[in-house]
C-alpha cells in the first residue's frame, strides 16, 4: 500500500491512504483501490508535485 501527497498550483493538497496503485490516463492522475475502482481523481494541469511514500500494511 501506499500514501499520496499531491500538492496543487494554488499551494492546497490531498492525502490519500492506503492505495495499492495509480496510473496516468488522458492527462489524469488516478489513484485506484484494491479492486482496479478508482478512488482519487485530479487534473495534472493542477498537480505542482505528487510525493509517493510506500508503507508496509499492518493490522
Amino acid at each position: 500500500m501506499a500514501r499520496y501527497e499531491i500538492n496543487y498550483l494554488d499551494g492546497s493538497f490531498d492525502v490519500v491512504t492506503n492505495a495499492p496503485g495509480h496510473e496516468w490516463t488522458d492527462n489524469l492522475f488516478i489513484v485506484l483501490d484494491a479492486n482496479k475502482r478508482t478512488t482519487y481523481l485530479a487534473p495534472t494541469a493542477n498537480i505542482r508535485s505528487i510525493l509517493i511514500h510506500d508503507e508496509t500494511v499492518t493490522d
